[in-house]
């Protein structure tokens, strides 16, 4: 009996630490970053960057080698000094260099700067500015918080498949409505391969707001927006549009895409499944004009002929019926649609999130959203061809002090940084589609594990006495069990994971976040990570 007792034992041990995310290496403890955005990016040489980017003061740069030893620690102090108004629109690597596409408004013109560093030693090969748009007055300003015209702005995003990556520029107050969105299409130099206005279908909206965007190795970017009129401006059409630009070319190919029936659509991503060679539409709709309730759907596109396949509503049904067993609600699972993931076969995965913002001019000083409520996450997974694989349900409960947090927050922080702010860094969730299997990841009190189970949630609002846990998110399980990213802690101490930062490398299954040690060393350090 004894000897079957030990070995299951030994049985239950190894079946948890297989089960672990395995510590490759830890880099140095050095000072918690608290203010400024942060990002760590791995690099096809091995090298991993660690970013601190201000508005005020500079760019802090670590390098680590592929051995990860410190490589280099550099402080950047770019030519456009001070930003007024700055914001990171991307931040990525291709080959050796870490890209930052930083934009700001200078005396009323949004100006788009391109930082170019290098991988090896952190210092500044190039800094460009590869972008403006027409300078905005009083009266544009005001039709654009009141009328309903779409903000002056930036949207870049890179191929997860390759070093292409495009531009799209939204200049709103240009007088011909056939030049207020251009689209730039880069190669893994940074040059140019395409470059065109894309047109109003027979010139009827005035109006072209881009949604998304995919950009298909060095042949192609496709944009999704959504092309209307104001009130104001004449009529009511309101359509999503389909932009194509194939690289060497001069012009944008525009299709409106067809549905079934009308659909009230303020917000979606689009992404690229490379096994399917379909582009997958994830959209959020109204159930009416005036309301604030949202459903969602996902259209599946065929980038090459530009033809619309089939629509499918979504939802996650299974971790509807669990939340409604655990926690007794009367009313079904809110979760907003938050990011798309391609997994490494051609399934997907949806993620979605209860979000609830609330607004307090006093709370917030000068008047704003003062508290974001981050509840529970589901996951729909689909295999390549739509079809419903499983569900998965986390619950969770956390608090933001002084933010908004919207549908699909995670896709727009996908490619970005993340801004430090009192403690909010470490709240929300990540989704890792990894190699082999997927996660989801966030930080939480060790209690809330059992709690959970018995529909009970202790509210996170600071994160002294969290630790990173991880969700298998894979099988039939759909409420799966968590576990510690960095291993149980010892008494009095916690492991935080800045996850909002994380990259993860697909081809060599590592993924790179940064630690937060609550205990007898204090600081943050670097962690490499390898997911079983």
């Amino acid at each position: 009996m004894k000897i079957l007792s030990t070995l299951v034992a030994v049985l239950l041990f190894a079946t948890a630490a297989t089960a672990q995310f395995k510590q490759i290496a830890e880099g140095p403890v050095f000072k918690e970053p608290e203010d400024g955005l942060c990002k760590i990016i791995q690099m096809k040489s091995g090298n991993v960057a660690f970013l601190r980017i201000t508005v005020k003061d500079g760019i802090d740069v670590k390098i680590y080698d592929a051995s990860h030893k410190s490589k280099a620690d550099q402080h950047l102090e770019p030519a456009y000094g001070k930003l007024k108004a700055g914001s990171i629109e991307a931040c990525f690597a291709i080959k050796d260099d870490v890209i930052l596409l930083i934009s700001e408004v200078d005396d009323h013109v949004p100006v788009l700067y391109r930082l170019v560093i290098d991988g090896n030693t952190g210092q500044l090969k190039e800094e460009k500015t590869i972008a403006k748009l027409n300078k905005t007055n009083m009266g544009q300003g005001y039709a654009a918080f009141f009328g309903g015209v779409p903000v002056p702005d930036f949207f870049i995003r890179k191929d997860p498949y390759s070093d292409n990556y495009a531009l799209v520029m939204l200049n709103s107050f240009e007088s011909d409505r056939n030049k207020r969105i251009e689209i730039v299409f880069y190669g893994s130099n940074n040059q140019e391969i395409g470059r065109a206005y894309y047109a109003s279908p027979d010139n009827k909206y005035k109006f072209l707001e881009d949604i998304d965007m995919a950009v298909i190795g060095d042949q192609k970017v496709v944009v999704l927006a959504k092309a209307y009129n104001t009130n104001s401006s004449g009529g009511k059409e309101n359509e999503l549009v389909l932009a194509s630009l194939d690289a060497g070319a001069s012009a944008v190919t525009l299709d409106e895409l067809k549905f079934t029936k009308n659909r009230i659509i303020d917000i979606g991503l689009v992404r690229y499944n490379p096994v399917t060679k379909k582009l997958i539409l994830l959209a959020a709709e109204r159930e009416s004009k005036k309301s604030d309730k949202y459903s969602s759907f996902i259209t599946y596109i065929d980038p090459f002929t530009r033809k619309l396949e089939k629509t499918d509503d979504v939802y996650p049904n299974k971790a509807n019926e669990l939340s409604l067993q655990y926690f007794g609600r009367k009313e079904e699972y809110t979760g907003m649609p938050q990011n798309l993931s391609i997994n490494h076969d051609g399934s997907f995965s949806i993620v979605y999130e209860e979000v609830k913002n609330t607004y307090n001019s006093y709370m917030s000083g000068s008047g704003g959203y003062d508290m974001a409520f981050l509840g529970n996450v589901a996951v729909t997974t689909f295999d390549k061809d739509g079809k419903v694989l499983n569900d998965y349900f986390v619950p969770k409960y956390q608090k933001l002090v002084k933010a908004y947090m919207g549908p699909f927050y995670l896709s727009y922080r996908e490619g970005t940084a993340q801004l430090m702010q009192g403690g909010n860094q470490y709240k929300s969730f990540s989704y890792l589609s990894g190699s082999t299997k997927n996660y989801i990841l966030f930080n939480d009190i060790e209690e809330n594990g059992e709690s959970a189970k018995r529909g009970k949630l202790t509210t996170i609002w600071g994160v002294g006495d969290c630790d990173g846990f991880y969700f298998d998110a894979n099988g039939s399980n759909t409420m799966p069990d968590r576990k510690y990213v960095f291993g149980e802690p010892g008494k009095h101490e916690h492991n935080l994971a800045l996850f909002s930062i994380s990259d993860y490398n697909s081809e060599t299954n590592v993924y790179v976040t940064l630690k937060l040690a609550k205990g007898k060393e204090k600081g943050v350090s670097v962690v490499w990570l390898q997911p079983q």
